[in-house]
């Protein structure tokens, strides 16, 4: 188990299957392997080495996380944590909070590389139970008496087939699973996308929190990360990449510069060239019914979130891990009808959370687009009224980002459950 090496033409018989070796996936596939179920999960590439993908763990994921095991499995210099916010308009500083403000004592906003991240939740799995198949393409979904019943993958030049009790369409924004298993998604463009690049911070820039500078309807989103970086997200329009590559890299600098001077000279200096962006296009999307017979989609496969506040990985992993929880005692029952209602229990459980973080990001939007003395000038007063009140930062960011201190909270309850099996099973070894 593990990464595991197919056979030519062998089937691989699973209780479960994930397309998708993401944060998604993989943390139902951690999570699943704890709760002893025998989980596949297929991945496209060779390793978990990737293009730009989200680096910040929410605190609710990383509080998941640790209960998990996976933060034993990260080298101490592989991540840091990020304590507080600062929001700048126009060169003033409108909003600044600490997290220790929301929640005292509580986990922290973590930067972590994402291959660094994968290769830490792959290492805390039980491989026992957990087999992993890289360099896969998915091609068709497997139907045995109209329900989903497994898939059929190339792998070097060679078509292999997987049967599974259920398959988890987890393969991203751009993922063809949920599409090829006909669950219609809606997607909604931004009215930008993101330009990003990384350089090293300097001494005097101020690694302890993330950033946002803004002016008029431009904006650049500052994001510290191991070992000495920074990610600049700037703002360009929707599908722009041609426009601003015709105006030259001195463009780009300027446009920085202009928004956060104090980087102008480290941007300068350290982007040479086109190779050192790349380009995020920015939408949500939204999957009304997310699983038909045979298949569930997960993470940014069901509810693609726009980059604001960093929520996609986090209510990924969250949706790994409720599924997780949800399917080992329907797993048990001779039938399917168990594990298709475990799917849409899912969908019952999670989709609040993920519409609170969707509504937040999209207010966040409407005020980063804001341009003209009256829509400005309105924008710098709801940032200072935030500012001033404790009952409102808790209000706004703290739903957001601690929604498992909740006594309530369902989500909560599986990873309490998960942590209390993994620390069973850690002890008995």
């Amino acid at each position: 188990m593990g990464e595991y090496n197919p056979n030519e033409g062998e089937t691989i018989v699973t209780d479960v299957l994930v397309v998708g070796g993401g944060p998604a996936g993989m943390a139902l596939g951690l999570a699943l392997s704890i709760n002893g179920v025998d989980v596949t999960v297929l991945e496209s590439s060779a390793t978990s080495s990737r293009s730009f993908r989200g680096e910040s763990i929410s605190p609710d994921s990383v509080f998941t996380l640790r209960s998990l095991g996976v933060f034993d499995q990260l080298p101490a210099a592989s991540h840091m944590s990020v304590d507080g916010l600062r929001i700048v308009d126009s060169g003033n500083p409108v909003l600044s909070l600490r997290f220790e403000e929301l929640r005292a004592d509580s986990e922290l906003p973590t930067e972590v590389p994402q291959d660094v991240l994968l290769d830490a939740m792959v290492a805390a799995a039980d491989h026992n139970r957990l087999r992993l198949v890289r360099s896969v393409t998915v091609s068709e979904l497997v139907r045995t008496a109209g329900r989903i019943s497994g898939v059929r993958y190339r792998r070097d030049g060679a078509i292999h087939e997987v049967r599974s009790r259920l398959v988890v369409a987890a393969d991203g924004r751009y993922g063809t699973t949920a599409a090829m298993a006909s669950l219609p998604s809606r997607r909604k463009p931004m009215q930008r996308d993101f330009l990003w690049v990384k350089v090293t911070a300097p001494d005097t820039w101020d690694r302890s929190c993330y950033q946002v500078h803004m002016k008029a309807d431009s904006h650049v989103m500052c994001i510290p990360t191991v070992p000495d970086l920074v990610r600049l997200g700037v703002n360009i329009p929707p599908g722009g990449l041609r426009e601003i590559r015709a105006s030259g890299l001195s463009a780009l600098h300027d446009k920085i510069g202009k928004l956060v001077p104090e980087l102008a000279d480290t941007v300068a200096e350290q982007v040479g060239s086109w190779r050192d962006t790349s380009v995020l296009d920015i939408f949500t999307s939204y999957t009304p019914r997310w699983s038909t017979p045979g298949l569930v989609a997960i993470g940014d496969a069901a509810h693609t979130l726009s980059p604001v506040l960093a929520q996609g990985v986090n209510h990924a992993i969250l949706d790994g891990v409720v599924l997780a929880d949800l399917l080992p005692a329907a797993l048990t029952h001779p039938t399917d009808i168990a594990v298709d209602d475990a799917c849409r229990r899912l969908q019952e459980i999670r989709e609040p959370s993920v519409e609170i973080a969707r509504s937040l990001q999209m207010r966040q939007e409407m005020a980063f687009a804001q341009r003209g003395v009256v829509g400005e000038f309105g924008r710098r007063s709801i940032y200072r009224a935030i500012g001033n009140s404790a009952f409102l930062k808790k209000r706004i960011w703290g739903s957001i980002y601690y929604s498992l201190l909740n006594s309530d909270n369902v989500t909560r309850h599986a990873v309490d459950r998960l942590a209390a099996r993994r620390a069973g099973e850690t002890s008995s070894v």
